[in-house]
């Protein structure tokens, strides 16, 4: 069966991408899949921001097909185009002060300042969004091919402060220069190190 667009039966249902629940009434997503635990089917329920955001190309085909007939169709056509554009765009869950200096970005992996601003990023596997590491907010350019995402944290954390608002679209002003490891990324673990062990060798030789 295709993917669907339709009212929440009950307000039961969790959304696959935020974890929150869908409230009755509420217009949700469905995307259908193989059922992973026997025969049949079974539907990931998303709210549709949610899914606009995470699930991109499902939300984009099921949208195209019932244009006219969802809310706010043009604004979740939009963020979907734009997830499929930038292809690790779905990956942003949240901004937030780091709550140690141990985790290290994902680009250009150098560690993360305790309190400084940082974004959560997330891959959907296995039915729902597992987390996978952290991400300077200015090397947003870098990682995400693009620093325009305020827009998207305002839809994922719409109760951010004005204060903290200011704070990130600042961090987000500030991008760093581009790094080859961002570009080696997509070609494995190994081909990262290897780009890494240059400056690595250069930390070695200074002290010595």
């Amino acid at each position: 069966m295709p993917h669907c667009i339709e009212e929440a039966s009950s307000g039961r249902s969790r959304c696959r991408g935020c974890g929150g629940k869908i409230a009755k009434g509420a217009q949700r997503f469905g995307e259908r899949v193989d059922n992973p635990f026997g025969d049949g089917e079974a539907t990931y329920w998303f709210h549709l921001t949610c899914a606009a955001l995470m699930r991109p190309e499902p939300m984009l085909s099921t949208l195209e097909g019932a244009e006219g007939c969802v809310p706010s169709s043009d604004a979740l056509l939009a963020l979907a185009k734009a997830g499929i554009e930038y292809r690790r765009l779905p990956r942003l869950m949240r901004v937030e002060r780091a709550s140690s200096g141990r985790a290290r970005c994902r680009s250009c992996r150098e560690l993360i300042e305790k309190e400084t601003w940082r974004f959560a990023v997330a891959m959907f596997e296995d039915g729902r969004m597992n987390p996978i590491g952290f991400l300077h907010v200015g090397c947003s350019q870098n990682y995400f091919d693009t620093a325009d995402v305020l827009p998207r944290v305002d839809l994922l954390q719409p109760d951010l402060s004005g204060a903290e608002r200011a704070d990130v679209a600042n961090a987000l002003a500030t991008q760093a220069p581009p790094q080859a490891v961002h570009t080696a990324e997509a070609a494995g673990p190994s081909v990262a190190k290897a780009v890494e062990a240059p400056a690595s060798l250069a930390k070695k030789r200074s002290k010595a």
